[in-house]
């Protein structure tokens, strides 16, 4: 019969992650450590509570966004549209936009072709961050003002604003008697260098509240300042259109700035329900935090009624289905037509059409833009002339031929990094009631359950097999609805103490189980368990070999705004639950020790679970600052080829470690960092261990401001951030006597 085993009356847990020495070489079988037969979806009893975690996410999600339905009148929306402004402001974070400061804009070069000219344009959109831009202006001698386009650009990686597709439409619009402005995206074209890939760059922004599409837009309505000062631009006949990642640009830009007149989006237009079932999160560059909690595609659609918009879609899209941008186009209608403007937009389906700007695309974009900029025509297409890109390749579409001007200016990771650090200054140095309770309230918001009444933890489990040095049972619990947590528990031949230690991995309780760390805490006579948090192990599921849904799951999480780690942490406490309520390991208190990646789901749930009696954080980070990080070093050539590396697996591989996206909480130094976060546990006792940021950039000023805010309570926290975390430091902190 099994019988609680304790220290000092308080439970340890153990919480271990990616890399870590502690966990050997995997030498086992999936099958030999996991809960779950290894049975196809369709042969299980129950699909859905069976499935990868990810299914549980986009489902979850997809359900929720069913709420944004149609106002029912115009007074409705008159009602509904700030609300939506101020939401969709708030994801994209421009709820309090940046200065504009002077743009600084000069012309490196000017080349005539004939019927019109091209200037290479410099401008900086923020102070020190250049945006190269090519100018393409008529060449008559027309008197007046013209009006304008800017054509934000999507995922043309190298070629950037040089792209054939991108050249032709410029070309077009210039002889229609347009001024056009197309400008490189960060990350790409000229501005393709390291810190500006959007997966590192985004990720380093959210946790200031910020987003790589705000910035992108930021770029767009700093384009929109430089048009305006040209003597030859109409300010009240500005247009905007792009494709794909230009077209997130071109609906986002319209939404937020109203300068812009007409725009035309292609292959964006989509419905959340849809896209989160039928296809993929994407880019970085998508990833606005809480989106889908406030609002529908067509509700930021709305937001540029009653100017006009057209919506080009091909029938064959493979990445926004056409389904859900048939939907999503008719509600925008309705919503036009209910402030009296139901002419001023139109949805076009191009059939067997992919994802791109072509030809097809160009021309009825080329009569959208006549008709309300020019005032010609009825908006029907118009054809396209003979035009000749140049090679992608030609000088003469570059801004900074040698690049010394962009590479020597600081990327978005590198700002990123200065404003966090400005921010952490303005975090209280000191405690009272007032700041602990707005950390205990934002960690709860983090952390919370999905409902407010308990949800059954369904526990199952197995019988225990004998294993060298005790025995090992297989259970699962049901942390909420469709998330299911599977572990394992060891108890030893011999218990010496009453004490239960849970170990959870990254790497997921096979690297536990393989690791030389069971088999000591046997014959030490303490009980061990290791679990599968949500995304860890037997619930992440693969794409195929080398791919994992850790990325996407990362990213959903982001979008419904419930970050992972929160999750995580939800799930330990409910690991808590599991342990407490079992007869043979009840505990009201516990130790928990987390490691790495996971020792921020540890803090968080700290933080919020009272029960948590002391913590030990190992190969953890001093500051969220130090997520922010640059991609592994590659050659220009290369960069092209591993920027989407991340996506693989929802990592950063910085060269020397890697970042998990899953541990990067939006607006999170808006509220707090590491050391404030630590600091909240006090008086409870605390152990900082083999600190794995101890030489990241900035490093010196990270750890200066944690030993400031944290070691005031020297006897509560022991601070070793060069000692790794082994059973002899563990032991030798457990035995040490609370403070008094």
């Amino acid at each position: 019969m099994k019988r609680a085993l304790w220290w000092r009356g308080t439970a340890v847990v153990v919480l271990l992650c990616i890399g870590h020495p502690a966990l050997g070489e995997s030498t086992g079988s999936d099958e030999e450590w996991a809960v779950s037969p290894a049975l196809p979806v369709v042969q299980r009893t129950s699909v859905l509570p069976n499935s990868p975690v990810l299914i549980k996410s986009l489902g979850d999600a997809a359900e929720y966004v069913l709420r944004w339905k149609l106002p029912g009148d115009a007074e409705d929306w008159i009602e509904r549209r700030p609300e939506v402004d101020r939401a969709f402001r708030k994801a994209i974070g421009l709820e309090e936009p940046p200065e504009r400061t002077p743009l600084n804009a000069r012309v490196t070069a000017r080349h005539d072709f004939g019927d019109y000219l091209i200037e290479n344009v410099l401008f900086e959109s923020r102070p020190g961050f250049p945006v190269s831009a090519n100018l393409y202006r008529p060449k008559d001698q027309k008197k007046g003002k013209r009006p304008a386009v800017l054509c934000p650009i999507g995922h043309y990686l190298s070629a950037g604003k040089a792209a054939t597709d991108v050249q032709a439409r410029c070309i077009q619009l210039v002889r229609m008697g347009f001024v056009v402005l197309v400008y490189d995206a960060i990350g790409q074209g000229e501005r393709m260098v390291a810190g500006n890939i959007h997966h590192e760059a985004g990720y380093a922004l959210l946790p200031l509240g910020e987003t790589i599409a705000g910035w992108m837009v930021w770029d767009s309505m700093r384009g929109i300042d430089y048009l305006l000062t040209l003597d030859d631009v109409d300010p009240d006949r500005i247009g905007v259109t792009g494709n794909s990642g230009g077209g997130l640009n071109t609906l986002f830009t319209a939404a937020l700035d109203d300068r812009v007149r007409a725009a035309t989006v292609v292959g964006f237009t989509f419905e959340f329900n849809n896209w989160l079932k039928y296809a993929g999160t994407h880019c970085t560059c998508t990833h606005l935090p809480g989106l889908f909690r406030a609002m529908e595609w067509f509700e930021v659609a709305g937001l540029i009624a009653p100017r006009a918009l057209m919506m080009l879609q091909g029938s064959h899209d493979s990445i926004f289905p056409v389904s859900g941008a048939r939907r999503s186009a008719r509600n925008t209608a309705v919503l036009y037509s209910l402030v009296g403007q139901s002419q001023r937009v139109r949805f076009v389906e191009l059939p067997g059409q992919p994802h791109a700007y072509s030809r097809p695309f160009r021309e009825p974009m080329y009569g959208w833009m006549a008709k309300h900029l020019l005032e010609q025509g009825s908006g029907e297409p118009i054809a396209e002339g003979h035009i000749q890109p140049l090679d992608e390749g030609d000088p003469r579409l570059r801004c900074d031929p040698d690049g010394s001007i962009i590479s020597r200016s600081p990327s978005v990771v590198d700002l990123a990094r200065k404003k966090a650090l400005a921010a952490v200054v303005k975090l209280p140095a000191a405690r009272s009631n007032e700041v602990d309770q707005a950390l205990d309230t934002w960690v709860r918001e983090l952390t919370a359950p999905p409902e407010s009444a308990p949800h059954y933890l369904a526990p199952a489990g197995g019988r225990a097999t004998p294993v060298a040095g005790g025995s090992l049972e297989k259970f699962s619990f049901v942390s909420e609805d469709g998330q299911w947590i599977p572990g394992l528990l060891w108890a030893p031949e011999h218990r010496s103490a009453e004490k239960v230690i849970l170990i959870v991995s990254a790497l997921g309780k096979r690297a536990v189980a393989e690791s030389g760390l069971v088999r000591p805490l046997l014959d030490a006579g303490l009980v061990v368990a290791a679990v599968d948090l949500r995304g860890r192990g037997e619930t992440l599921g693969q794409i195929k070999p080398g791919w994992d849904i850790n990325f996407r799951l990362v990213a959903n999480q982001v979008l419904f705004g419930q970050p992972l780690a929160g999750r995580r942490a939800f799930d330990l406490m409910r690991t808590l639950d599991y342990l407490s309520q079992r007869q043979d390991l009840a505990s009201a208190e516990f130790t928990v020790v987390g490691l790495g990646e996971d020792s921020l789901p540890t803090l968080l749930a700290a933080v919020s679970d009272s029960r948590i009696r002391r913590i030990a954080l190992a190969a953890s980070l001093h500051s969220l600052i130090s997520q922010m990080r640059v991609m592994k070093a590659y050659s220009k050539s290369e960069m092209p080829i591993h920027w989407n590396d991340a996506q693989l697996n929802g990592r950063l591989n910085t060269g020397a470690e890697e970042v998990d996206f899953g541990s990067v909480i939006p607006s999170a130094l808006q509220r707090a960092d590491v050391p404030d976060m630590v600091a909240r546990l006090a008086p409870r006792r605390v152990l900082f261990c083999q600190a794995r940021d101890s030489r990241a950039p900035g490093w010196e000023s990270l750890v200066a401001r944690f030993r400031k805010v944290v070691e005031s309570g020297s006897q509560w926290i022991q601070y070793d951030p060069d000692r790794p975390l082994d059973g002899i430091l563990l032991l030798e902190w457990l035995r040490k006597p609370d403070p008094r």
